[in-house]
C-alpha cells in the first residue's frame, strides 16, 4: 500500500475511541487553565489559552463542548459544567450579529435536543425570536449584522458560516412561519454565495440591487465547509432541489480538494492548511449519506477525512491545532480552538455512532 493509499484507509473505530477520550481529558486541562473564561484559542504547546469573559462567537462551541461531553458520558457534574457555561452566553442575545446562529443553536440548541434541558431550551427559543426579529423582508435574509467583525457595512452583508445553525435554529418547532424564514435564508445564500458548480464564497454583500459575493467562490476552505453543513441540513429539511445542490458541493468538495487536509486558501500555495474545515466536512457528509441512494461513497469519504486528521501532527493528545484563525489584523496561523475541537469531537462522536450528525 502507497502512502496516498494508506491517507484513503477511513478512521478504524479504536482509532476514534481513542481520540474522543483525548479530547475529553483535555477538555478538563482547558478548564482548569481558563476558569470562568471561555477559551478563544491556544497558539503554542505552552497551554497559554486567549481567553475572553463574553466568549465572542466562539462562546457556543465551548458550551457545545459540554453538552457533547455531557450527552455521552451522562455524568451530572458534565451536564451542570454545560448548563453554567450555557447561562453566560445569554447577554449575547441582543448582540447585532447573525453570528447569534452560532453561539446560541451550538451553545443552547444542543443542550435543548440532546438532553432535555429546560434551560438551554428557553434560550434557544428566545434565540429564534431574536433571529426573526433581524430578518430583513426587503432583502429576503438576517444579514451579517455590526457587532463582532460585521462593521458599518454588515446590515448590508450576508455570511455562510451561520447557515447551518439558523437552519436548525428555525426548525425547532416545525412551525411554517420559521421554516419559511430558514427557507428565505437559505435561498437568499444561494442567491448571493452560489457559483453554480458546488464551489460558494463565505460571504457576499449587497450593492446597487444585486448581491456580489467578496471572495472568489470556493477560494476559503472553511467557507465551503460552512456551505456543506448548511446545504446538508438544508437538504434534510426541505429535500429536492437542495439535496442535489448538496451532492454537488461534495463534488466540488473532492474535486479541488480530495481526500486529504486541505489548504486553507487554495489561492495560496505557501499557506498553511485547515483541518478545521476537514472535521466539518466530515460531519457534513455523514449528515448527508442517509439522504442519498449512494451515500456509501460520502461516508467513506467522511472516514478519510477524520483519518488524515487524527492521523497526522496536529492531533496529539487531545489537542487538535488545526483552526487557521487571524490571531491579529494582519497574521493568521493554526491554532487550538473551541470550534476545532468542537467540530472534531462532533464528527468522531457521529462515526462511532454515538451521535446523529443530523442535529449538529
Amino acid at each position: 500500500m502507497n502512502v496516498a493509499q494508506a491517507w484513503q484507509e477511513p478512521l478504524r473505530l479504536d482509532e476514534a475511541y481513542r481520540a474522543i477520550a483525548a479530547i475529553l481529558r483535555r477538555m478538563d486541562q482547558i478548564q482548569a487553565s481558563c476558569g470562568e473564561g471561555f477559551p478563544l484559542y491556544c497558539t503554542g504547546a505552552d497551554n497559554q489559552w486567549k481567553v475572553s469573559a463574553g466568549g465572542s462567537w466562539l462562546g457556543g462551541f465551548w458550551s457545545g463542548l459540554w453538552w457533547l461531553r455531557a450527552h455521552r458520558s451522562a455524568v451530572r457534574g458534565d451536564r451542570r459544567q454545560a448548563r453554567q457555561v450555557t447561562e453566560r452566553l445569554r447577554d449575547k442575545l441582543d448582540s447585532a450579529t447573525h453570528h447569534r446562529s452560532l453561539i446560541f443553536h451550538y451553545g443552547a440548541g444542543l443542550g435543548g435536543g440532546l438532553l432535555d434541558d429546560a434551560m438551554a431550551k428557553e434560550l434557544a427559543e428566545q434565540a429564534v425570536g431574536h433571529l426573526a426579529r433581524a430578518f430583513d423582508p426587503l432583502l429576503g435574509c438576517i444579514t451579517l449584522g455590526r457587532d463582532m467583525g460585521g462593521g458599518e457595512q454588515g446590515d448590508q452583508r450576508l455570511s455562510i458560516d451561520p447557515l447551518a445553525a439558523t437552519l436548525h435554529l428555525f426548525a425547532r418547532r416545525a412551525e411554517p412561519r420559521w421554516l419559511s424564514l430558514g427557507r428565505q435564508q437559505l435561498q437568499a445564500s444561494f442567491r448571493a454565495c452560489a457559483a453554480g458548480d458546488g464551489a460558494w464564497s463565505s460571504q457576499a454583500h449587497h450593492e446597487n440591487g444585486e448581491w456580489r459575493a467578496e471572495e472568489r467562490p470556493g477560494d476559503w476552505s472553511r467557507g465551503q465547509a460552512w456551505a456543506l453543513l448548511g446545504l446538508s441540513v438544508g437538504a434534510r429539511l426541505y429535500g429536492a432541489p437542495y439535496r442535489q445542490d448538496a451532492v454537488l458541493a461534495c463534488q466540488y468538495w473532492q474535486r479541488s480538494r480530495g481526500w486529504d487536509v486541505p489548504r486553507n486558501r487554495l489561492s495560496e500555495n505557501q499557506g498553511p492548511d485547515d483541518p478545521c474545515s476537514a472535521a466539518m466536512v466530515s460531519l457534513a457528509l455523514q449528515g448527508l449519506a442517509p439522504q442519498i441512494p449512494d451515500g456509501e461513497m460520502l461516508l467513506q469519504q467522511a472516514g478519510a477525512q477524520l483519518a488524515a486528521i487524527i492521523r497526522s501532527g496536529d492531533f496529539h493528545e487531545g489537542r487538535f491545532v488545526g483552526h487557521c484563525y487571524r490571531v491579529s489584523a494582519t497574521e493568521e496561523q493554526k491554532v487550538e480552538s473551541a470550534c476545532g475541537s468542537f467540530f472534531l469531537l462532533a464528527a468522531l462522536l457521529a462515526w462511532t455512532g454515538e451521535l446523529d450528525p443530523g442535529v449538529i
